[in-house]
């Protein structure tokens, strides 16, 4: 069979299918018609091309610093609060006592 006769025989029909292949993309989309109308030039139909979802890089995270005990350490009378400094030593702070504070409004040796 020679080349000439072999064309005959495939037709026209064969030569547009071939080319049909050869334009279509290599992945297709599900559906086929939305494929055939959107590569016959109908952009209306065409499905909008989604972007990759990208998880942002986590946030490097700080080390906890660590919370410091609390003191126990309690001046033992208002001359030694005085002495070091201290006077008047408020609740919370470092020295202060229930002992120190005769009135308890929270600020000792005043």
């Amino acid at each position: 069979m020679t080349s000439k006769t072999l064309f005959a025989r495939v037709g026209l029909g064969g030569v547009v299918l071939a080319a049909a292949l050869m334009a279509t993309p290599a992945i297709a989309s599900a559906d086929p018609i939305t494929d055939f109308l959107c590569s016959s030039g109908s952009a209306q139909f065409c499905p909008a091309p989604i972007a990759p979802l990208v998880a942002p890089a986590p946030a490097p995270q700080a080390a906890p610093q660590p919370v410091p005990a609390p003191s126990t350490f309690e001046y033992k009378n208002c001359t030694e609060a005085r002495n070091a400094g201290a006077a008047p030593v408020l609740r919370g702070e470092y020295g202060y006592g229930a002992h120190l504070d005769s009135n308890n409004d929270g600020v000792g040796c005043e």
